[in-house]
């Protein structure tokens, strides 16, 4: 048996480790390596990211694609 080619996007898998890089970097009004925060507050998140307001300057953004990843999570129901 193969594992699939593209597995599902989960916070397990890749959200919150997609966060976690920006732990020790910052001080945020919500726990971003915790599932319910995260899912609580997506859509926020979301358009802070895509807007270019999150992160902060002096922090690395992410990619147009872990954006989009991100999204994707959201729009399937925020698997955890």
């Amino acid at each position: 048996m193969t594992a699939p080619a593209n597995p599902p996007i989960t916070f397990t898998n890749y959200v919150g480790p997609l966060f976690s890089k920006w732990k020790s970097q910052m001080m945020w009004r919500l726990d971003l390596s915790k599932y319910e925060d995260v899912k609580m507050n997506a859509n926020i998140i979301y358009n802070e990211l895509a807007s270019g307001n999150m992160p902060p300057p002096n922090i690395a953004t992410l990619k147009p694609e872990e954006i989009a990843k991100f999204k994707s999570w959201i729009d399937n129901g925020c698997p955890e």
